[in-house]
């Protein structure tokens, strides 16, 4: 027995995974066995980084009770270490990459604009996450490297990146920006204490979408990273790739700000300007939002006739914010209009053959990247890092004859919402 501690002692220091388990809908830990393998040394792309180079800790779903207790031993003694190296990495990357682009005669985004302070403060408690997550340093190197190319051209370039109204997620042939989005907050999330709840919702949404028929998830919204939550939680039950279909409703925010453009990028998107941020604008550009918006309508009605295809829309058109009850965040208010808009193209394309389903789902994920205190927030705010647990809850299909149709549902998703919230508060606080 000795030996053999011994033996699996080495074992995981040579690796440096962690193990943990994954809650089912059912509330059962399913750990996922596996053999002590190496970590990745390097990646060529941001494409096979997506197979577990950055935060390996999260294969620790694979391994047995002894190996995951030896790799937490392993890792709080070589954290330092890995802390140091990775914050020398990130210094000495930021270094190559600002020369390089001032010997090509780029701008380097080195300077006091607020996109530049933001990702100063940002970047040291994120290379804390990747080090907690055990990201191999090369495995950091490369996709550091990639990341700070990405978001520097992003915040210099004279024209950014400009979203159809209906946007396919960008992979490649350079960057998988949807592999890429997925690695970037993989590090932050604690996976042993996250959750995923409702697996029966998600068994019936595949079998819906397989016949043709349309989904639609009302959520409340939380964080900027909900999108790559959702494929991260999805990932651990095999069922990433109904996330990676996804077709999100994205306020303008998310496709305007240069930081969090290339995250956009890798994602399937409706884009819309929010009734909430509207009146911000002055009465001509209002009025060239709002037709937009109408393209953006009609891009809607186009996926939902052709059948098929999978929606997340968080109807408040904004993100939750802390209640002032312990610091509690809270779902914010449905605006109903919202809902009753996708019940009608539901209806619309259900006289083409294409059925649509509507599901409540609740998204605990504020710990990530908080947004900011008050309800209205501006393009380029500032951003933090922390690593949290996370959670998801699906609920039971909102049947339109038991809830009161079109005029029911908009109630009714909102109180399931909130109802699937409080659950997945009371587990995860």
């Amino acid at each position: 027995p000795a030996a053999a501690l011994a033996a699996a002692l080495v074992c995981v220091l040579a690796v440096g995974w962690v193990g943990a388990g994954f809650v089912t809908g059912a509330g059962h830990w399913a750990p996922r066995r596996g053999a002590c393998g190496r970590v990745g040394a390097g990646a060529a792309s941001v494409s096979r980084l997506a197979v577990g180079d950055v935060a390996p800790a999260k294969d620790s779903l694979k391994q047995p009770l002894l190996q995951r207790t030896l790799g937490d031993v392993a890792a709080a003694v070589s954290y330092p270490y890995r802390l140091m190296r990775l914050s020398q990495i990130t210094k000495d990357l930021v270094r190559e990459v600002i020369e390089q682009r001032r010997a090509e005669g780029q701008p380097s985004g080195s300077g006091s604009s607020g996109a530049s302070k933001t990702l100063k403060a940002f970047l040291p408690s994120y290379v804390k996450s990747h080090a907690a997550a055990r990201t191999s340093p090369e495995a950091f190197r490369e996709f550091m490297n990639t990341t700070l190319r990405l978001v520097i051209d992003s915040v210099t370039t004279e024209a950014p990146f400009e979203f159809d109204p209906f946007h396919k997620a960008i992979r490649g042939p350079d960057v998988d920006h949807y592999a890429w989005g997925n690695n970037f907050f993989k590090s932050m999330v604690k996976f042993r204490d996250s959750r995923v709840e409702g697996m029966d919702s998600v068994e019936a949404i595949k079998k819906q979408l397989d016949a043709g028929d349309n989904v639609v998830l009302l959520a409340n919204h939380q964080t900027e990273a909900d999108p790559q939550v959702l494929s991260l939680l999805l990932a651990l039950s095999g069922d990433e790739s109904l996330a990676e279909r996804t077709i999100f409703v994205a306020g303008h925010k998310v496709t305007s700000d240069r930081l969090t453009i290339p995250f956009s990028m890798g994602r399937n998107l409706l884009t819309i300007f929010s009734k909430k941020y509207l009146n911000d604008f002055d009465e001509e550009e209002k009025e060239a939002k709002s037709a937009r918006n109408r393209e953006t309508v009609t891009e809607m009605q186009r996926l939902f006739n052709e059948g098929g295809n999978i929606f997340w829309v968080a109807p408040s058109g904004g993100r939750d914010r802390r209640t002032g009850d312990g610091g509690r965040f809270k779902p914010a208010a449905f605006d109903h209009q919202s809902v009753g808009l996708f019940f009608l193209m539901g209806q619309k394309a259900e006289k083409a053959g294409h059925a649509a389903h509507f599901y409540p789902l609740a998204m605990w994920t504020h710990g990530l990247v908080p947004p900011p205190e008050g309800t209205q927030a501006s393009v380029g705010e500032a951003r933090s890092a922390k690593r949290s647990p996370v959670a998801i809850e699906f609920g039971p299909e909102l049947v339109a004859a038991e809830v009161g149709g079109r005029k029911g549902m908009p109630a009714a998703a909102e109180a399931a919402v909130n109802a699937h919230y409080d659950h997945l508060d009371k587990i995860m606080r």
